[in-house]
This record gives structure tokens, sequence and C-alpha cells, in this order.
């Protein structure tokens, strides 16, 4: 990783590119057009809202820096061959440093569980996030690391899970609704709102696109069963990938069709069941045997594709990934849809009511929150020790 203490020493042009030495050694390349695309002065950009000016094409043909050189506070200027002119400071080219080093800092960073992260949940408390930033980015965090929180402490009236949605994003409406009860009802058009046991899944992979954030709010819990499930898709993923890179591969380029119908929807879309970013990181899990259709791809494809749908069927069972607990009234579990599967043991309606409100939100919205709460706070180094977040087994009744 890099060191984020490093600063640009010096700037020259070779070979009509402009190069930057960082005081630890490094050396980076700045291409032409993308460094004159990215000059910050007014000429180019807003000065109140940052956005640009000119078009793409505006900029010349025959384009080529004619001096570079670092100025007051290591700010680094350059004079272009049309005469136009750029200054670009320390900390913007810090922030946009292209050493492999610090661009794979960048990268979203995830820590992979399994069922033992029940000794130390992603807890946070209700009142607390919505009247302390300092809680609500600590809780955030941890939720962008392992892709899912847990809230405590949340009104138990009806509809509260939608002003929690809107707190973290914005609600998305689907055909569900605004927001959604889920418990056992006569005639269910999804198996979601019977009392069977169901297997981890990702909501809704038949939408384009899929809900990037699942919100389930628990407002009884008096049936016994209906504990929650949750397996890290990421890390069931990664063993795929380690165990079999043949069935990995297959999964990330070969979509599944998913369908969901009713008497006024029908949903079909086609997604790999894992997806991954130019780097071969895993971005994505689609999973949901019940929405699952049929595979169109030629048939010395689909053996092999079945063979390895099967062995990640298999990984996403094994009881050492697995979380278990049982969701207790007032407590909100959020989950990132793409990552943080979830299912559920089954219950018994007769012996007491389990009844779940839930909605979902557009991912973004959440990482925008963080990001703005960001620009104002420090966090601690070590998240835990914020008492948001100190509070682990204790929050949630963890089976064994």
């Amino acid at each position: 990783m890099q060191n984020l203490n490093s600063e640009v020493r010096s700037a020259a042009i070779i070979n009509g590119v402009i190069q930057l030495t960082w005081t630890l050694g490094q050396v980076s390349a700045l291409g032409t057009y993308w460094l004159r695309d990215n000059c910050p002065c007014s000429l180019c950009r807003h000065p109140g809202n940052g956005q640009k000016l000119y078009e793409i094409v505006d900029l010349p043909r025959e384009l080529s820096p004619r001096e570079a050189f670092l100025a007051e506070n290591q700010t680094l200027k350059v004079v272009w061959s049309d005469g136009h002119r750029s200054a670009y400071t320390q900390d913007w080219l810090i922030a946009h440093n292209l050493c492999e080093q610090a661009r794979a800092a960048r990268r979203p960073q995830v820590q992979l569980w399994r069922g033992e992260i029940a000794g130390n949940l992603p807890v946070g408390d209700w009142p607390a996030v919505v009247t302390d930033p300092v809680a609500e980015l600590a809780w955030l965090e941890r939720f962008s690391v392992l892709g899912f929180g847990l809230l405590k402490n949340v009104p138990t009236e009806p509809g509260t899970v939608a002003d929690v949605g809107d707190r973290l994003g914005f609600v998305r409406v689907t055909n569900y609704g605004r927001l959604f009860d889920v418990k056992s009802v006569p005639n269910p058009t999804n198996l979601a709102y019977t009392a069977v046991g169901l297997g981890v899944h990702s909501d809704n992979p038949y939408r384009h696109p899929s809900p990037g954030v699942q919100l389930l709010h628990c407002l009884e819990s008096e049936a016994p069963g209906g504990d929650t499930l949750l397996v890290d898709g990421f890390a069931a993923a990664e063993i795929l990938r380690q165990e079999d890179t043949v069935a990995f591969e297959l999964l990330t380029t070969v979509p599944m069709t998913f369908h969901y119908a009713d008497a006024q929807t029908d949903l079909y879309a086609q997604q790999t069941l894992i997806s991954v970013d130019h780097v071969g990181a895993v971005t994505g899990v689609h999973f949901n045997n019940r929405s699952a259709d049929w595979l169109d791809a030629p048939a010395e494809v689909t053996e092999d594709w079945y063979a390895a749908y099967i062995q990640f069927g298999r990984i996403l069972k094994r009881p050492e990934l697995e979380l278990v607990f049982r969701l207790e009234p007032g407590q909100c579990l959020v989950m990132q849809n793409d990552r943080t599967l979830h299912g559920r043991t089954a219950f018994d309606p007769n012996l007491g009511r389990r009844h779940l409100q839930g909605c979902y939100i557009d991912r973004d919205a959440m990482e925008s929150r963080r990001t703005v709460l960001r620009r104002s706070i420090t966090l601690p180094n070590h998240l835990s020790s914020h008492p948001a977040l100190s509070e682990p087994a204790r929050a949630m009744s963890v089976a064994a």
C-alpha cells in the first residue's frame, strides 16, 4: 500500500509527457489529454459548481506541454502548446496519483467475513445515528466495508422502515410498493410471504438494476423459528475462485435469466451470478434460486455452467460461512443487496406472530451520505472504539 505521506519532488517533460517524481521514489506519468481535461481554471470549469465549460472535442487536435515546473507550495504549473495555462495543487496531485499502489488504495475496500463475525457485529444505535454525525459516519464506514449493518432501537411503528430508508438514502418504489410486509399470508405471490425457510439469496435480480440496498425492520418476533441467515457473497465467490477458476470464470461471463411475474407484473433481467471489475475484483453477487428462470446459452456451455452453479450453491450453504441470529423487535437489518445474501429458517405462525417490514434504497445515496460526512469528520483510527460500534453480540440474540 502506498505511503500517503509521499509528495511530489520534481516535474519534467520527458518524451512529450509530464513525469512526476515522488519523495518516496515513485515515478508517475501524466497523459497529455488526461491532464489538460482536468484543468481546474475558471476558463475550463465553472467556479461555483466545478462542471466543465467546454466540450471534449474543443481541445486542440495537436496538444502538448511546453513547460512544466513546480511552483510555490509544490503546485504543478503547465504551459500548453495552445498557450493555455494550468495549475494543479499538491493535494490534487496526491489525490490523483496514478502509481499502481495509489490506484489500488483508491479501490473500494472490503473486509470478507464468515459466521464468526457474530462476536463483533456492525451495530449502530438509531437515535444516535440520527443525532450524532460521528456515530452515523462510524456506522456507515463499517457498513461499507462489511456489506451489512444493524440498527437497534428503531421505533416499532409500522412504516418506520421507510423513514430509515429515506434517512440513509431514498426509498425506491417497486411493484411491491414503497415498503412491503414480510409475514405469512394466504395465497402468497412470493415465498417470502409464507412460513417456509428460505435459502440465502439476493432480492429482485429480475430488475434493471437490482435494488442496491435492502432494509428489513422487525416489528414482531414471537413465532418460534424465523432466524435470519446471512452469508457474505463476496467471500463465497472468492472461495469458488480459489477452488475452481474455470467455474468462477463461467459464473462471471455467462448470464442467467431471472424472472418474476404476478397478475400486474412481468419482469425479466439477465445477470451473471458473479460480477467483477476491470481488475478482477468481485463487485456483485446475484443469487436467487426462486427467481432463476432459464439459461440462454449454447448446449456445450450449459452443463459446465450448471456444474459451476451447483458448486457455488453448495459453498453458500457451508455452515462456517453462515451468520445466524434472531432479529428482535426494534432492530433493522440493512444489507448491500448485491453482496450480503440473506435467508431465514422456517417458523410456525400458529405459535406466534413474525412481522417484518422492508424497503429498498439505492446504494449510491448511502455512499454519497458517507462521503459528505467524511468531508468534515475524521474518525478514530479504530472505528470499533466509537460507542456506536462497541456493543457487539449484546445487541443481537446470536444463535450458536
